[in-house]
């Protein structure tokens, strides 16, 4: 019987500069009040952010989709705190266009005529200064957070 060997990835060291944005956010995690490691905060937040590409393919789709869930809740949670600490109630419809015509949106078809290389044509139409952050199921956690920061669940 052949044992499974456990192996290991290591990201590299990340240095930068400590007037930059970068610098203050590693300075701020490496001093961190709750004493939590950066590496920590650091996979959290890189976790959160590319763990439907990185399990897209790679697992059976219920699985992608709990992942997908786990990381849509953090990262709307996070999303909040930013609005809280910066006063801002939601995206300004100009960031929203720039975004839109600077971000490569890539999406499945349901067509199997359709072309899985070509990129969708974004128009200033398809982008909608009411929309809200989509209609979610909140866990518990989430319910707490927004009571904490004084949120309607």
């Amino acid at each position: 019987m052949s044992q499974q060997q456990n192996s290991y990835v290591e990201l590299p060291r990340i240095k930068r500069k400590s007037n930059s944005w970068e610098g203050k956010v590693i300075d701020y995690l490496l001093n961190h009040p709750s004493n939590r490691s950066a590496t920590e905060f650091s996979i959290e937040a890189i976790t959160a952010f590319w763990l439907a590409e990185a399990l897209e393919g790679q697992v059976n789709q219920p699985e992608l989709q709990k992942a997908c869930w786990s990381a849509i809740e953090k990262l709307e949670a996070k999303l909040a705190t930013i609005r809280r600490i910066a006063g801002i109630e939601k995206l300004h419809k100009d960031y929203s266009m720039v975004l839109a015509s600077t971000t490569n949106v890539t999406t499945k078809s349901d067509n199997p005529t359709a072309n899985p290389d070509e990129q969708p044509d974004l128009q200033d139409s398809d982008i909608d200064d009411d929309d809200e952050i989509m209609d979610l199921k909140l866990s518990g956690e989430m319910i707490q957070a927004n009571k904490f920061f004084g949120m309607n669940p």
